[in-house]
């Protein structure tokens, strides 16, 4: 009888890919334990401090401003330089004369300029959006006033203000130790940079909202904010786990395997 066929290395990637691989590869760096760390600090939170539905999602709709603005800071140290480090497919380093280098290190920098203004511009435009179906998805008018903008101060004032500055330490803890001490910095570029997180927040706010629609309908019980608290930190940290997949180099991917 024939033994079936070991299967591919591209199979088992994509089986990885669709299984655990990214949480695990989350799960192996420093900055995806804190991740953990600080969701679970949040479920402490949830619990102790009775939050409601509206609550929880205030909160991660807010951690989106701490991540725009982290972003930035990623856009304006992004390496100007598209050649710096790069290699062609023979993994030898590209040979460019000096002159051009100059010219798109140059461009670069003026790419940069443009994008860093336009982006703050349209995420934030995006963020204001979101926050107002927010509030009037979860209702969260009924106790804070009608105007969003003059209730975010009192929400800060509490204990979510504090959950927000945990939740802004983890993704600073992220940019210091992968993007600018592992080197990522030098494997993007402003124009990537700029659309990354609004994938992020669609795939997470997909799965939150819905999970707090659900956690509405059974009455705003403990456990359904549980389990969204728990949903929303295994994709956030797949999600985490994946961009930092994506940026090994090829002798760290080697180290890594």
């Amino acid at each position: 009888m024939a033994r079936p066929a070991s299967p591919t290395p591209e199979r088992a990637a994509t089986a990885d890919r669709r299984g655990f691989g990214a949480v695990n590869a989350g799960l192996s760096r420093p900055s995806g334990k804190l991740l953990v760390a600080v969701n679970l600090g949040l479920l402490l939170a949830v619990i102790h401090f009775d939050w409601s539905v509206f609550d929880v999602i205030f909160l991660y709709w807010a951690e989106n401003l701490v991540i725009g603005v982290i972003n930035v800071l990623k856009m304006a140290t992004a390496n100007p330089d598209p050649f710096q480090g790069a290699k062609d497919r023979f993994g030898q380093p590209f040979q460019v004369d000096r002159r051009m280098r100059l010219m798109h290190t140059i461009g670069g920098w003026a790419m940069k300029l443009f994008l860093i203004p336009f982006f703050i511009v349209h995420y934030g435009g995006f963020c204001a959006g979101h926050g107002f179906f927010i509030f009037a998805l979860f209702d969260g008018s009924t106790e804070l006033g009608d105007d969003p903008w003059t209730a975010i101060p009192a929400l800060f004032a509490g204990a979510l203000g504090l959950s927000l500055a945990v939740l802004a330490i983890s993704h600073l803890f992220s940019f210091f130790v992968n993007y600018l001490g592992g080197g990522e910095y030098r494997r993007t570029s402003p124009m990537e940079l700029m659309m990354r997180p609004y994938g992020r927040i669609v795939a997470l706010h997909v799965t939150i909202i819905i999970g707090g629609m659900a956690a509405m309908a059974f009455g705003d019980h403990v456990f359904m904010l549980v389990v969204l608290v728990v949903l929303k930190t295994f994709v956030d940290l797949a999600m985490h786990g994946r961009e930092r997949k994506k940026y090994l180099d090829p002798e760290q991917e080697l180290a890594a395997a």
